[in-house]
């Protein structure tokens, strides 16, 4: 959507903000850690918050420092944590948010991904902050939609963390107007790339040829790569024609989910990434192992969601974010993938 309703001006005639202090929440995980490391080499002072100090997390903290970031633990439902943290920030890049998590209410998502959000919004406010940049999600638009999907495309969330985020985006158009905090929302498709644990499991199955395809695999799979995803981020937090804008990041192309494994398995060496399986027993079980574990107050190995993977038919447009922002994705799938499997093999988590 474009809820200022201007016109726009070119991207070229119009620089980059000066260098500034930006305030980056879920700074340790995937997106925020990358986004912290292109700040940083972009001149920007960086506040990283992360949430806990566990030893899980001490490799992404140790990333963060050798970048430079001044780093704060800290949840962002505490409004004295965020505030204290928030001090002389210009900016506020918002990616902590609730997304995996099998086993909560609905109410979970909705608490921690608006309600968290409004939180750092009001703080940031409160300490001079100009600008809050909010991850949400092209998932919004519909996860099984035909034709190619835009901002302007209607909103069909699919499930509570999509609701959640439908909710955040009305909410912070609502509230920063009151503030006087200027707004940008980004859109990522699929996001993957080096450090993502998300696809590990995938990578290491596909390369054992154990990564089975349920149906026929049709379906529209939009990827975007993590460097391209954080420059438009970036873009977001520094460019005043961002203000007040929804923008969809997608990489270059949509391929059919066949295609997407064609393509790893290439990467990988194989022939394939597994068998291929009829998709409706699957669906049955994913369902029924969610619903009895939830009942046993245990996280289900197997759920909805996962299935989604097999399931999801979407391809997004990026003009908006190439005309307003100047921002184009440069990395292809095959090439993607590739600096991902060298990742993995470099960290010794996949051999």
């Amino acid at each position: 959507c474009s809820p200022s309703g201007r016109d726009f001006a070119t991207p070229e005639n119009l620089p980059r903000k000066r260098p500034m202090h930006i305030f980056v929440t879920g700074a340790n995980g995937f997106i925020g850690s990358h986004f912290v490391e292109l700040a940083r080499a972009n001149g920007h002072e960086v506040t990283a918050m992360c949430r806990g100090q566990s030893a899980a997390k001490s490799a992404a903290v140790a990333r963060l420092e050798a970048a430079g970031a001044r780093v704060r633990y800290g949840s962002i439902l505490s409004p004295d944590g965020v505030k204290a943290a928030l001090e002389h920030a210009d900016c506020v890049c918002h990616f902590a948010a609730a997304f995996r998590e099998s086993s909560v209410p609905d109410q979970y998502f909705a608490d921690v991904n608006v309600g968290g959000m409004l939180n750092v919004l009001a703080r940031a406010a409160e300490v001079g902050a100009r600008r809050f940049v909010l991850c949400s999600t092209a998932g919004i638009h519909g996860q099984r939609v035909e034709g190619i999907l835009s901002e302007q495309s209607a909103v069909r969330p699919w499930n509570a963390y999509e609701q959640s985020k439908v909710a955040a985006e009305e909410a912070l158009l609502r509230r920063s107007a009151e503030l006087a905090v200027e707004s940008v929302i980004i859109r990522p498709a699929s996001v993957y790339g080096p450090r993502d644990d998300r696809l590990l499991k995938m990578f290491k199955l596909a390369s054992a040829g154990r990564f089975p395809l349920f149906g026929p695999g049709n379906g529209r799979r939009h990827m975007v790569y993590v460097s391209d995803l954080v420059d438009s981020f970036l873009k977001g937090c520094e460019l005043p024609q961002a203000v007040g804008e929804a923008f969809i990041a997608a990489g270059p192309r949509a391929v059919p989910l066949h295609e997407l494994l064609a393509i790893l398995a290439g990467v990988l060496g194989r022939r394939s990434c597994g068998p291929r399986l009829p998709a409706a027993p699957m669906i049955v079980l994913s369902a029924v192992t969610e619903d009895v574990c939830k009942l046993l107050g245990v996280d289900p190995p197997l759920y909805r969601r996962r299935m989604d993977f097999y399931l999801n038919d979407a391809e997004f447009s990026s003009a908006k974010a190439r005309s307003v922002l100047g921002w184009e994705p440069r990395v292809e799938l095959a090439e993607g993938l590739r600096r991902t499997l060298e990742d993995y093999r470099a960290s010794g988590q996949l051999a």
